[in-house]
């Protein structure tokens, strides 16, 4: 179902929460998030009492984020139903939600409103698996890497890290490449480092936030970390794969142009925040796409 003027998110105590994805969010995962009255249009004429209505955003391209179950709808002229949040399930899908654009190629008619998945059994499957084997995968791929899941990460008292302003807009972005994505702790720098993992393919993510000189002192603190880290993962692979490695930058504002285009020459990705978005240079997302991305 997606977040439309139709529905109304609230606390439990009845407190409005505003229909933005950063409000619902951070409802959610503080577990404040209570329930929703949505108005019974379309396909929701035929909620019943039971009923699981998963809740999605096209915002930011995030997903699905909420779950919860439907009451008995009301009888009256404008009939509404009240749906409880299972809040332990919404706070997983809050931190770490089911991308946009993997659940609109099984519902496609998203994009017009809300959708019944009883005829649509793989596309529920999709959803459990989220919920359910997601977290397993990414264990599996991320404990030879040194990396803890990114739902252990996110989970009781550092689940402000699911808000983080630049490592999660890149999580959501993996996420939707087919990504199993996790932490890796870098001591005493402010950021930790995002790594990724698809089979043979990792991505190793830096933060820097811009002070001076637009990037220069950052970037050179960073490429040889990120090297070294680099340099250790392909002599001493995991398992029976021989990894392939991508290194990436990603500043908190647009470094200067020879700053990217010295961490390009050296093959490292560079980003930086837009609106809330990742912004890659043209140069970064040409390799993104020819090398890393989902075709």
């Amino acid at each position: 179902m997606p977040v439309s003027r139709y529905l109304r998110f609230a606390q439990a105590s009845g407190h409005a929460v505003e229909n933005s994805f950063n409000a619902l969010q951070q409802a959610a995962l503080s577990g404040r998030l209570g329930k929703v009255d949505a108005d019974l249009r379309g396909p929701l004429v035929e909620v019943s009492a039971g009923d699981e209505l998963w809740f999605y955003t096209s915002e930011l391209e995030a997903g699905v984020f909420a779950v919860g179950r439907a009451g008995r709808p009301s009888k009256t002229k404008s009939a509404t139903v009240t749906v409880t949040i299972d809040r332990a399930r919404t706070r997983v899908l809050a931190a770490d939600p089911l991308p946009a654009g993997t659940i609109r190629r099984w519902v496609p008619e998203l994009r017009q409103g809300a959708v019944g998945l009883d005829l649509r059994p793989r596309a529920l499957a999709v959803l459990d698996g989220w919920q359910g084997e997601r977290g397993e995968r990414d264990v599996d791929l991320l404990a030879p890497l040194g990396a803890v899941p990114w739902r252990a990460a996110t989970r009781g008292g550092t689940r402000s890290l699911a808000r983080h302003d630049v490592l999660g807009p890149i999580s959501r972005l993996l996420r939707s490449q087919d990504f199993a994505v996790g932490i890796r702790d870098t001591g005493d720098r402010p950021d930790p480092w995002l790594v990724a993992r698809r089979v043979r393919d990792v991505v190793v993510i830096d933060v820097e936030r811009l002070r001076r000189g637009r990037g220069r002192d950052e970037a050179l603190r960073a490429v040889g970390l990120l090297r070294e880290y680099r340099w250790r993962l392909e002599r001493e692979p995991p398992g029976d794969y021989r990894l392939r490695t991508s290194l990436w930058v990603a500043f908190t504002g647009r470094p200067h142009e020879e700053v990217a285009t010295f961490l390009e020459d050296d093959d490292i990705l560079v980003s930086w925040l837009r609106a809330g978005n990742v912004e890659l240079t043209d140069r970064s997302k040409q390799r993104w796409y020819q090398y890393l991305g989902v075709r």
